[in-house]
């Protein structure tokens, strides 16, 4: 029997086994459970998925209470779909007891997740809930009260030490908090940045440790990429974004696993979109750009195309060559994917979630303990 095996046969064995599967491995038995454990073994386990080029993406709806993984299935030919699997979130902070705390935010770097939970009756006041999925295991971060209308946060980590940072950013007094899990303590710092970034209403976008946003200009309206350096603890200089050929466009950003960001134009009057990719993006002061993915309206059976509906976030597979957008808005609850190679595209329904979605990101594990 399997039991019997030696202890690096079964290593190797339970190494192959998704990421998905790794919590059904540990429920087995406990001496499965005490290998999955083991961090020699975690670091051959993430090797090997990473090896594999094995992706999960996360999805949030609006209502905040289910983070959904996402996988493609079937992209070789035109069966290809989403399977969805839904979980909730209140199950991952089960034992806090206080019901005042509503999900606001979530983040997504290098493997692990940051809950933003803003307090219903105390204005101003936060919870931050840090979640590693591989392990299993969340912390809770207590947050200094910032007196400020309107405040920024992002989510990274120190490429030189590979500690993870949080950023707290008021609008109103240009305050900036920084937490380092290391030491687990917030410190001020004396930073300057940009005003056109601070009322950027989208979250960041957590990439090789730096944490980037869509900003635009409050005169020009021209849109530009900025970068938060988590390493040197300060704002890198505007970046240009590609070219697009809408005149009035919504702009998201997307990530390629932990090695591209991605960007979609999509203009406000019709279903078209253009997605483009870098090429390079070594440090938050350097940044080029290729075009991925373009759909026109007239490619696309109209009635194929559902009414109301709003391309906004999305991501892409460059392996399979495929795209996925959601539904900004929720008026259909769908996401459509499509094809870059064959042209082809599909609907599909995503009735396990609710309302519109917010993508989190492309999902690598991380051994690191918190």
């Amino acid at each position: 029997m399997i039991f019997n095996l030696p202890r690096d046969l079964v290593e190797e064995i339970l190494a192959r086994v998704p990421v998905k599967s790794i919590g059904a491995v540990r429920s087995t038995c406990k001496n499965w459970n005490v290998i999955s454990k083991d961090e020699r073994f975690a670091n051959k386990h993430i090797g090997k998925v990473a090896a594999a080029r094995e992706k999960q993406y996360f999805i949030i709806g609006d209502s905040m209470d289910y983070l959904s993984s996402v996988n493609l299935y079937e992209t070789h030919n035109k069966n290809f779909g989403l399977s969805i699997n839904p979980k909730a979130i209140s199950s991952i902070a089960r034992e806090h007891s206080d019901q005042t705390l509503d999900i606001s935010e979530v983040f997504l770097s290098n493997g692990l997740l940051l809950f933003v939970w803003r307090n219903t009756i105390i204005i101003r006041s936060s919870s931050l809930l840090l979640w590693n999925p591989y392990w299993g295991k969340i912390r809770w971060i207590e947050c200094p009260i910032i007196y400020s209308s309107f405040e920024i946060l992002a989510f990274g980590y120190d490429k030189s030490c590979g500690s993870h940072k949080i950023l707290r950013l008021s609008r109103d007094n240009h305050m900036m908090v920084i937490y380092d899990l290391s030491s687990d303590s917030w410190r001020t710092v004396d930073v300057a940045f940009d005003k056109n970034v601070v009322s950027s209403s989208e979250p960041g976008l957590s990439l090789k440790g730096n944490t980037y946003w869509c900003g635009s200009d409050n005169e020009s309206q021209d849109y530009f990429l900025h970068c938060f350096d988590f390493t040197r603890d300060r704002f890198g200089p505007r970046l240009p974004l590609p070219p697009s050929s809408h005149s009035r466009y919504c702009v998201f950003l997307s990530s390629v696993k932990e090695e591209k960001l991605a960007v979609l134009f999509s203009p406000w009057s019709s279903f078209r979109f253009d997605i483009w990719v870098t090429n390079k993006i070594e440090d938050p002061y350097v940044v080029s750009w290729s075009k991925f993915f373009k759909v026109e309206t007239e490619t696309i059976k109209h009635n194929i195309i559902d009414h109301g509906f709003r391309s906004g976030y999305f991501f892409i597979d460059e392996e399979k060559k495929v795209t996925v957008v959601f539904d900004i808005y929720g008026v259909t609850n769908k996401s459509y994917i499509f094809s870059v190679e064959s042209g082809h595209f599909r609907k599909v329904n995503l009735r396990q979630c609710s309302g519109a979605f917010q993508l989190v990101g492309c999902y690598v594990p991380s051994s690191v303990q918190i």
